[in-house]
């Protein structure tokens, strides 16, 4: 069963979830404040140096591997509060008693069987199953514990690690920026400024002041999670101890056959009387319940009446309220029905309207498009008022050329009074007749 857990396997699986969860979550972080919406200054001043996101990397994979050693110890102190074996009722027993407690041991969840406790009571009853006899089971235990202890400090050992590495790696990154600050200062540059040495030496410390920072932290978690570890073991000692150690006949293997043979027909005498009890036990059992049985069937019919009362009174309120949910339905169906006369009502109306307004738009139509065809007779009757302006022109030239002022004016006159009658009798007429009054189409050359 010691298969099932394995301490090397356990701690490369810690290691690995280290490395594996801690790089990325390193990675991000520094990608969100270098690049991402985290803009703090101070931050980016001490993130921006390459030996600067190696300390955040070796601080997250320090952390995670500590969270990790917690969840670990947390399901530790589960498994030590959890019954593996029946407790001890300070009876010793024979040491061929343990594979009774190994069965108990062996039905344990399979969670359980990954953890040091079960390991540990494991160990012990095979150690004693294999022995036949309790003798040198203290120095085992011992032994047990040391070995527990030893693995427990080795699951540190990256932790421990980091927390050194990290100071180093603030120093060399100190070293690395006063190399660079004062490998190209020049004699004349420290004359015209000074700051430029200055400034690049004060950041040459931001990775060590970043390192030793991130040590303080790591050593902090560090011992927080190694004291719980250290009350873990010290609770599983003492766990060991009550139920285990002093648990088992210190008898020794080379004692005689005739007083084992005795002792194991003492205990064989003691689990038949064991057994007799017990079923004097039941049959007191069965006799109390009897009598129990006959105590509750004054008070069956009781419940009875008091449940059908409940039931008829259960259903006289399913009726009552059925009822009103039926008229709650009538009323919300009148008034469904109202509301869809209302509806049709308003949509006749609005039919209505819709009619008298196509009507009175035809009715605008029909007047636009007489005023359209006056507006086209008042054009034409302006191009014959110019045909006559002209008329009239030649006319002039022509009483100019012959002197006949006198016939001209007689003719204007009459012209005119022709003019005015006929745009008081009709306006879409023609006013005059061109071919009667063109002048030269009068052989005498007068105005007629």
């Amino acid at each position: 069963m010691t298969e099932n857990f394995n301490p090397k396997t356990t701690s490369m699986a810690g290691t690995s979830i280290s490395l594996i969860i801690g790089v990325p979550i390193a990675v991000g972080f520094w990608s969100l404040v270098m690049f991402g919406p985290i803009d703090i200054p101070i931050m980016k001043r001490y993130l921006g140096h390459p030996v600067e996101f190696v300390e955040i990397v070796m601080f997250s994979c320090a952390v995670t591997a500590l969270i990790f050693k917690l969840s670990k110890i947390i399901k530790e102190k589960s498994a030590l509060r959890q019954t593996l074996i029946p407790v001890w009722d300070n009876t010793q027993v024979h040491p061929l008693e343990t594979t009774t407690l190994l069965e108990n041991l062996n039905t344990s969840a399979v969670q359980t069987k990954k953890t040091i406790v079960f390991r540990r009571y494991l160990n012990v009853l095979q150690f004693v199953k294999q022995r036949g006899s309790a003798e040198d089971l203290d120095d085992q235990l011992r032994n047990f514990a040391d070995a527990d202890s030893i693995e427990f400090e080795g699951s540190f050992g990256l932790t421990r690690f980091i927390t050194w590495a990290i100071p180093i790696l603030g120093f060399l990154g100190t070293v690395l920026g006063i190399t660079g600050a004062i490998s190209g200062v020049t004699p004349e540059m420290l004359e015209k400024s000074m700051s430029t040495v200055t400034d690049g030496l004060a950041l040459s410390f931001d990775a060590t002041a970043l390192a030793l920072a991130l040590t303080m932290v790591c050593m902090f978690f560090s011992f927080l999670v190694e004291k719980s570890g250290d009350q873990f073991l010290e609770n599983l000692e003492r766990s060991i101890d009550k139920n285990l150690a002093h648990r088992f006949l210190r008898v020794q293997s080379d004692q005689n056959p005739i007083v084992e043979i005795l002792s194991r027909h003492t205990k064989d005498l003691i689990k038949s009387t064991e057994t007799l009890v017990t079923k004097q036990v039941d049959l007191w059992a069965n006799s109390f319940e009897k009598i129990t049985a006959q105590a509750e069937g004054s008070g069956f019919e009781s419940q009875n009446r008091m449940r059908n009362a409940l039931e008829e009174a259960l259903t006289k309120t399913l009726f009552s309220h059925q009822q009103q949910m039926e008229k709650y339905e009538l009323n919300s169906s009148d008034l469904g029905r109202k509301f869809t006369e209302q509806v049709g009502k308003l949509a006749s109306s609005l039919h209505d309207s819709s009619i008298q307004q196509q009507q009175s738009l035809q009715k605008v139509v029909e007047s636009l498009t007489r005023q359209t065809n006056s507006l086209v007779e008042l054009q034409q009757g302006e191009k014959h008022l110019i045909q006559i302006q002209s008329l009239m022109q030649e006319n002039l030239n022509q009483i100019h050329s012959t002197g006949d002022f006198q016939e001209a004016v007689h003719c204007l006159t009459a012209a005119v009074h022709l003019l005015t009658s006929k745009l008081q009798g009709r306006s879409n007429e023609p006013f005059f007749n061109t071919a009667s009054q063109n002048p030269r189409s009068n052989p005498s050359g007068k105005v007629a």
